[in-house]
């Protein structure tokens, strides 16, 4: 083993020996791990639907805010009492709005978020069949179809004719 080697692995060492028990106490102290796994899959679903209420840019699940690690504190205690997921969605919307919410609820004008994509969806497949039968492609049409042909009674067959008649005389 060469010493820089050596020296490589003890760094190592040295750093995570101290960060293994500390992992540990983390673990015990997060009331999701405790708390069996239905209880905390309806957890992180809550957290999930509703966004964080100091910038509402991102879910509580993922933002790293004071009042988001409030919020995910107060979900697990309501989890822990026996409250559903619906009357802790309604405690947040009575206290921050609708706007709380991750995906608005269906009632109201917020169907029309839900209805309107599969009415387009619907309707551009309708007038597809209904007019995209109806379009046939024609042949392109020729030089030679343009142009009359002899003995079609055009224009200036009769001067042709007699012109033609001058040339052999």
């Amino acid at each position: 083993m060469t010493r820089g080697r050596f020296f490589r692995i003890l760094i190592i060492a040295v750093f995570m020996i101290p960060a293994i028990p500390a992992a540990y106490a983390a673990a015990a102290q997060n009331p999701a791990v405790s708390m069996g796994p239905a209880n905390a899959a309806l957890v992180r679903d809550i957290e999930n639907n509703l966004i964080a209420p100091c910038c509402w840019t991102q879910p509580i699940s993922e933002h790293p805010s004071e009042i988001s690690d409030l919020m995910r504190a107060e979900i697990r205690q309501m989890v822990e009492q026996g409250k559903s997921r619906k009357e802790i969605l309604d405690y947040y919307v009575v206290k921050y709005g609708e706007r709380i919410l991750a995906a608005p609820r269906a009632g109201g004008i917020n169907t029309l978020a839900y209805i309107a994509p599969a009415a387009a969806l619907i309707l551009g497949g309708w007038s597809l069949f209904l007019f995209g039968g109806k379009r046939r492609v024609r042949p392109a049409a020729t030089a030679a179809d343009s142009l009359p042909q002899p003995g079609s009674g055009g224009r200036y067959d009769d001067i042709i004719e007699k012109e033609l008649r001058d040339l052999d005389d």
